[in-house]
């Protein structure tokens, strides 16, 4: 496959790091390479630069991280580690291996090679608390509130509808794992260490063979593993945001659905409870 000549994006939690012509985001010996303005967006950290050294100093919580530019060695706190690749000067601003002090600093770090995209993930203990909420309707809403991580290939042309109804399907008492469905498209998501990692996606055609059993409509394209639903129903909900509602009911494994009703959802996420519905064990 050719390499793609567009520049790499850097989203850290939800936000997108803007970074100017001059420290552009690359990749080096397998290393993507970010100015100190990408690290001091990860939430958590303190970042400095000595020009008369030429040292980077990040801290977290009391213990430091220090790279020296055009040193292939670094220090975590009094421990020296080596580097895939020194940081380095370009074109006066100094680029640093973000993987090496974002993970040094306990955040996650994902790459889709597909679309040059680089996720970075510090998840609060306040964010991750949310999503176990006994309260299902609200750690659902958390759930999808997360930093979303895309890393498989895009399937192309999937028709977005003009206005964007989903539809949300949870296994039955869980608010972990959701497809979500809009146009032509479904995706499955599942939410780990306080983000929430696309696993499958696929491109849906007309009615023909399955995937899981809510999918009614043949799969046309596909990335990731398809999963597997190991509740015995799952829950929906049908989302209208011009009336400002949904539908919502129980779909089983024999694809059968049942339909509730229809209940205010005014807003994205704000979903609620489905009478019926057990919690999972």
């Amino acid at each position: 496959m050719a390499k793609s000549s567009k520049d790499i994006t850097i989203t850290v939690n939800k936000d997108e790091v803007a970074t100017d012509v001059a420290a552009l985001a690359f990749i080096e010996r397998g290393t993507t390479m970010v100015p100190l303005k990408v690290i001091q967006s990860i939430p958590g950290i303190q970042v400095a630069w000595s020009n008369s050294t030429k040292t980077v100093t990040a801290v977290r919580d009391k213990e430091t991280i220090t790279l020296v530019a055009g040193q292939k060695s670094a220090f975590i706190g009094n421990k020296k580690v080596d580097l895939p690749v020194a940081s380095q000067l370009k074109q006066g601003r100094v680029m640093v291996p973000l993987r090496f002090i974002a993970e040094a600093v306990k955040a996650y770090v994902g790459w889709n090679p597909y679309t040059r995209d680089v996720f970075v993930v510090k998840a609060t203990p306040e964010m991750i608390a949310k999503t176990q909420s006994d309260n299902l309707a609200e750690a659902r809403k958390a759930t999808l509130e997360l930093p979303t991580v895309r890393t498989l290939k895009p399937i192309t042309q999937i028709q977005e509808v003009t206005i964007p109804d989903h539809t949300y399907y949870f296994p039955e008492g869980r608010a972990d794992q959701v497809f979500m469905t809009t146009g032509s498209g479904i995706e499955y998501l599942e939410a780990v260490g306080g983000r929430l990692e696309q696993k499958w996606i696929a491109k849906l055609g007309d009615q023909g063979a399955k995937g899981p059993y809510l999918v009614t409509s043949r799969i046309v394209e596909e990335a990731g593993a398809q999963p597997k639903i190991t509740t015995g129903r799952v829950v929906f909900f049908r989302t209208f945001w011009k009336i400002g509602s949904a539908e919502y009911g129980f779909i089983n494994q024999n694809g059968e659905v049942t339909t509730l009703g229809q209940h205010d959802m005014p807003s994205s996420y704000e979903f609620f409870e489905v009478p019926g519905e057990k919690a999972s064990k």
